[in-house]
């Protein structure tokens, strides 16, 4: 519990909320059996004082899973109406401006006000799309919730919103005009697309017309616009064969780079923040240490993919221009060798942690996040989506 109070060392009057709401929760309900994820949602809530409507020690407690404590904790505290309980995924988690902003969007919702209508919601939503967002699946994560409503809304079909689910794009709402040029598209076109071309199309599409118009301007610049969909008119198969050139000139590139790599030694500057370094006290015999540095060479990126098999090793151009700052999370046994786990790749422009990747490019769960989130709350980086 004293992670709670050392997070909260900067505002007294939310330790004194922390301490009430900790005591509660120990004393009415099973929440703690939820470890350090109901710990974290305890810290927000009491980051949160200054919105509660009632006092803690009038919340009547019970057992079950520390979502639906936590959601009825929060009702409790702040809620004049019924929020969903799937919006109570929001107390969960860092402190970072996004996971905040859903906390504002519960604290907004439980106030009175319709979803559709809320503060910085960054995706425009219907009526109808509203309508089956508030009754979402309560072990959906809100930003995940809210594209699944956005895509049903629009009239896709269950194999297209599974399919759309499992990219970046199933909690990444940025650019949300653009994507919903694209997502209209795929419903038109259904028929004559599988649901194994759509993250090729997607990731196509975000390297030819945003992560380009992201990155081309002069230090200083504004960014400009997000463009609409330009594909609009193009058929299934036409857009296809894009994107099949385009992956084909992809490897190519990478092929030339990965050849270059033992004849052309790159090193760049570093970005700036900390690593971290913890001891592991899970009981696990095999880890004693985490660590977390940044990659600043060539040969580390090579070394890195190789390690985890994935594509690392094809960063160094966007490293060398400042584009994106690769760290790697490894582990360390009694022995003292350390071995990538996962690698972490930031846009230091935005300070924002873009992706996550292990083995096979697996996706990070469980501990390794756990750390993952520890890092980014201790420099101030955007974990949102990734």
């Amino acid at each position: 519990m004293s992670l709670g109070y050392s997070l909260l060392r900067a505002d007294p009057a939310a330790q004194e909320a922390f301490a009430r709401v900790l005591w509660t929760a120990s004393e009415r309900s099973n929440l703690l059996d939820g470890g350090v994820g109901a710990v974290e949602a305890i810290v927000n809530l009491a980051r949160f004082h200054a919105w509660h409507r009632a006092e803690v020690e009038g919340w009547k407690g019970g057992r079950g899973h520390p979502m639906a404590l936590v959601h009825s904790l929060a009702q409790h505290l702040m809620g004049r109406y019924p929020a969903p309980r799937m919006l109570a995924s929001a107390w969960f988690g860092d402190d970072s401006p996004g996971r905040d902003e859903e906390r504002g969007w519960f604290i907004e919702h439980a106030g009175g006000r319709p979803f559709r209508k809320l503060t910085g919601l960054p995706v425009q939503l219907t009526r109808k799309m509203e309508q089956i967002l508030l009754k979402s699946p309560a072990d959906l994560p809100v930003r995940a919730a809210i594209r699944r409503a956005e895509l049903l809304g629009l009239g896709a079909e269950p194999e297209l919103v599974q399919a759309i689910s499992q990219t970046e794009l199933g909690a990444d709402l940025r650019h949300s005009r653009f994507w919903r040029g694209v997502f209209q598209w795929m419903i038109r076109h259904w028929e004559a697309l599988r649901p194994e071309q759509v993250e090729p199309l997607i990731k196509y599409l975000q390297a030819t017309q945003l992560r380009e118009r992201a990155t081309d301007g002069a230090a200083g610049e504004p960014t400009r616009p997000t463009p609409q969909f330009a594909g609009a008119g193009r058929s299934p198969e036409a857009l296809w064969r894009q994107v099949r050139e385009w992956q084909h000139e992809l490897l190519m590139a990478r092929q030339r780079e990965l050849l270059g790599a033992a004849s052309s030694f790159r090193t760049w500057a570093a970005a700036g923040w900390a690593g971290l370094r913890i001891d592991d006290d899970s009981g696990d015999p095999k880890v004693t240490v985490w660590e977390i540095g940044e990659l600043l060479s060539s040969e580390g990126l090579r070394a890195e993919g190789q390690a985890l098999r994935h594509c690392v090793g094809t960063y160094v151009g966007r490293c060398v221009r400042g584009i994106s700052s690769i760290w790697s999370l490894r582990s360390a046994g009694p022995g003292g060798e350390f071995a990538s786990r996962f690698t972490i790749e930031v846009e230091p422009q935005s300070r924002r942690i873009v992706q996550i990747r292990g083995f096979a490019n697996c996706r990070v769960e469980g501990l390794a996040r756990e750390i993952i989130a520890r890092w980014a709350r201790q420099e101030r980086l955007d974990m949102t989506g990734s």
